[in-house]
């Protein structure tokens, strides 16, 4: 009986780092693999030389991450640095809120997943009261 064997990896259905579990038997020379999501069971493609240089970088470094302020403009795959927080992370997506403002998803390592928002304009708030 084969063992499964499972990664975390973002559910482009989900919209959510899950827990996936490999589909198939991986052969060398293999580029790309198919990967289940165990919360909603959708299927994605994984490409392994992107992964393997993820797994290089390691942990987010907080000096090299950009410092959060909701003023800025971020983009996804960057790194930030939330300092009331003490915590680094890295943009997953972006979305626009209800009444709408724009905000970023973030995957914080102590924090997890978190939205915040991004390009805020104070000045517009105090327009409008």
């Amino acid at each position: 009986m084969a063992r499964t064997k499972y990664t975390e990896f973002l559910c482009g259905y989900c919209n959510k780092n899950t827990k996936m579990e490999m589909v198939g038997d991986l052969q060398v020379g293999q580029e790309k693999m198919w990967l289940k999501c165990t919360r909603c069971h959708h299927m994605s493609q994984m490409d392994l030389k992107l992964r393997a240089n993820d797994s290089k970088n390691g942990k987010l470094d907080a000096a090299s991450a950009t410092k959060y302020t909701p003023e800025q403009i971020f983009s996804v795959g960057q790194a930030i640095f939330h300092s009331e927080w003490d915590d680094v992370g890295k943009v997953t997506s972006k979305i626009k809120t209800s009444d709408g403002h724009m905000a970023i998803v973030v995957t914080f390592e102590k924090q997890g997943q978190r939205r915040l928002l991004e390009n805020f304009k104070p000045e517009l708030l105090d327009a409008v009261l």
